[in-house]
C-alpha cells in the first residue's frame, strides 16, 4: 500500500507548488480624479466625488498568460463643488469601499522581463455619503506595466479609467442640476507578493 501512496504524495506536492507560485497577493496605492455625477444645465458648475489617494489590498491568480484580480480599496474621496475656475472639497463625508474583479492578459513587453497587460472587469462601489449609503455597479479598463523586483516581488503602475452611473440620487440634486455617469481616472503603483 505505502508503495502507492508515495507517487500520488509527489504528484500532490508538485501540483500543489506550481498553483502557489500563480498566486500573488498585494497592496497598491493610487490618486484619483472624477468627473460627472451631476452638472447644472447652464454647464458651469458639477456637484461629484472629490479623488485624492486609494489604498487598495489585492490577490491574484495567473492561468498561463492571463489571470484575475480581486482588489478591494479604501479611499476618502469626499464631495467636490467644482466651477470653471474654482473647485471645493468637502472631505469630511463621502467615503468609498470599491470591490473589483480585474480580468487581464499581456499585450506586450517593455525590455527583457517587464510586461504591458490590459485590465477589464465589474466593481461595485459603496459610497458612504453623510451616513446614506449608495451602491453602484461600474466597469473599470486599465493598462498596466509590470516588472520584477526581486524573485517573488513584481512592482507595477496601473492607469485606469472607471465609469458608472451617477453616485448621487434623483431626490439629492437641486432642480437645476441633472445626473450624469460618474467616471473616475487614476494613477497607481504596487507591489505584489508570490506565494
Amino acid at each position: 500500500m505505502r508503495p502507492r501512496v508515495l507517487p500520488l504524495v509527489v504528484v500532490l506536492c508538485a501540483v500543489c507548488s506550481s498553483a502557489a507560485a500563480q498566486w500573488h497577493i498585494g497592496l497598491e496605492i493610487a490618486t484619483n480624479s472624477y468627473k460627472g455625477s451631476s452638472q447644472d444645465t447652464s454647464g458651469e458648475a458639477e456637484g461629484r466625488p472629490g479623488g485624492g489617494l486609494a489604498l487598495a489590498l489585492l490577490a491574484h491568480r495567473g492561468w498561463g498568460r492571463g489571470g484575475v484580480t480581486l482588489r478591494v480599496s479604501l479611499s476618502n474621496p469626499g464631495f467636490a463643488v467644482a466651477g470653471k475656475s474654482l473647485s471645493i472639497t468637502d472631505k469630511t463625508t463621502g467615503q468609498l469601499l470599491e470591490v473589483a474583479s480585474l480580468f487581464s492578459t499581456p499585450v506586450g513587453g517593455i525590455g527583457p522581463s517587464g510586461a504591458v497587460r490590459i485590465e477589464l472587469g465589474p466593481a461595485l462601489h459603496l459610497w458612504d455619503f453623510d451616513g446614506e449609503y449608495r451602491t453602484r455597479l461600474g466597469g473599470i479598463g486599465a493598462l498596466a506595466y509590470e516588472w520584477p523586483v526581486s524573485s517573488r516581488f513584481i512592482g507595477g503602475i496601473r492607469l485606469e479609467g472607471m465609469l458608472s452611473k451617477s453616485w448621487f440620487d434623483a431626490t439629492e440634486v437641486p432642480p437645476e442640476f441633472e445626473r450624469q455617469l460618474t467616471w473616475r481616472y487614476g494613477v497607481g503603483l504596487g507591489l505584489r507578493y508570490r506565494l
